[in-house]
């Protein structure tokens, strides 16, 4: 029997765009195995109530194996070579968190990895500088190396030379994003504004916070209320102390955290728009989320977004400077303003939204390995 694991990132109570992604995959490529292909799932070591969480959103699987080292330690030694567990068979980092090293092909091990964007590079921080090693190891040894977009592709291409082993596989919508039926229920729940635009925050993204911020405050910005789903806290800086500090009053942005996949169905496709302020989005699953609901999307235009959105959104061109969140601002009260505008971006989204789907994305992963 052949197994595959999907290694986990950035997964647990609270999970980032990757590591919803990563669960997202593992369930897809669960129910699309071949005959005589275990898939498990492999994460990094936690506390229980996080395992609890990966284990049960993952009960369909084979299995579900923790490290014994957290995140951060089990990062530095996979960069490093140093391993506490022995793999073999097939392996898929849905992430650049993978094990890596020159014997794989030897012993028999195929490593495929995944690069969502490469915003990273840009910033001097620890987790870039890792990034980098991390990128250079999956050119040096990885066997193919997923990325969301050709425009992904492109980029990657010109800083390593991967050749045929970049794969353009786009991702799906979360299948677990219906509507429920006791939705006003859920809505009265989270304290639901009758009408409101809608924004996600991302962990270890503080930087998209500030501008989200400052585009809220902007004075070219709709007269709704902002209903923000994810992450509130970054360190010892809160989402609503952030808010006091750029003068917005408490009534200004409705923080709603972490959210299940039924009471975000219900915040998705009540929103007027979705407002997303960063430009490395990534395999974009709030954008296809979005779309798929008929709620309208503003975001900076940039290559590899404009690639998924294929003008069902409203990109918005940014400069860099202190004018972007006015730009974005803008952006979202012509939204507003122009219920026609807002109409066709739903029937745009939700055509595009039938373009990616989690069992073309798994067989897609599937062929891939088995061209390998």
């Amino acid at each position: 029997m052949t197994t595959l694991r999907v290694v986990l990132d950035g997964v647990g109570e609270q999970a980032s765009s990757v590591g919803r992604y990563g669960l997202q995959l593992a369930q897809a490529m669960h129910a699309t195995a071949p005959r005589g292909i275990d898939v498990v799932a492999f994460a990094a070591g936690s506390d229980a109530e996080a395992r609890a969480h990966v284990t049960t959103t993952l009960e369909r699987l084979d299995g579900v194996e923790f490290a014994r080292m957290p995140r951060r330690e089990l990062r530095e030694a996979w960069l490093h070579s140093f391993s506490t567990t022995a793999f073999d068979g097939l392996l898929h980092g849905s992430s650049l968190l993978a094990p890596m090293r020159g014997d794989d092909r030897e012993a028999g091990r195929q490593v495929v990895v995944t690069v969502h964007g490469l915003e990273a590079l840009e910033r001097d921080s620890r987790t870039a500088r890792w990034f980098r090693r991390a990128l250079r190891r999956a050119w040096k040894h990885a066997d193919a190396v997923v990325v969301p977009t050709h425009a992904t592709a492109a980029r990657l291409q010109e800083l390593h030379d991967l050749g045929d082993r970049i794969r353009v596989v786009g991702a799906g919508v979360d299948p677990a994003s219906v509507v429920p039926a006791d939705a006003d229920a859920r809505a009265t729940r989270l304290g639901l504004p009758a009408r409101y635009l809608l924004a996600t925050t991302d962990r270890g993204r503080r930087a998209r916070a500030d501008r989200l911020v400052a585009t809220v405050a902007s004075g070219a910005m709709p007269d709704l209320p902002i209903v923000v789903a994810g992450p509130v806290a970054w360190g010892d800086v809160t989402l609503a102390q952030m808010a006091v500090e750029a003068g917005l009053p408490p009534s200004r942005i409705v923080p709603l955290g972490e959210l299940d996949a039924a009471d975000r169905a219900v915040v998705v496709s009540r929103a007027d728009a979705l407002l997303l302020v960063g430009e490395e989005l990534g395999f974009a699953l709030p954008m296809l989320e979005a779309f798929a609901h008929g709620t309208p999307v503003v975001h900076p235009s940039t290559a590899a977004s404009d690639e998924i959105a294929a003008e069902a959104s409203l990109a918005v061109t940014l400069t860099g400077d202190d004018s972007d969140p006015d730009r974005l601002a803008h952006a979202l009260a012509h939204l507003v303003e122009h219920d026609d505008l807002r109409a066709r971006l739903a029937l745009l989204g939700q055509d595009r939204a039938r373009a990616f789907d989690w069992t073309t994305t798994a067989s897609q992963l599937w062929r891939l390995h088995a061209d390998l």
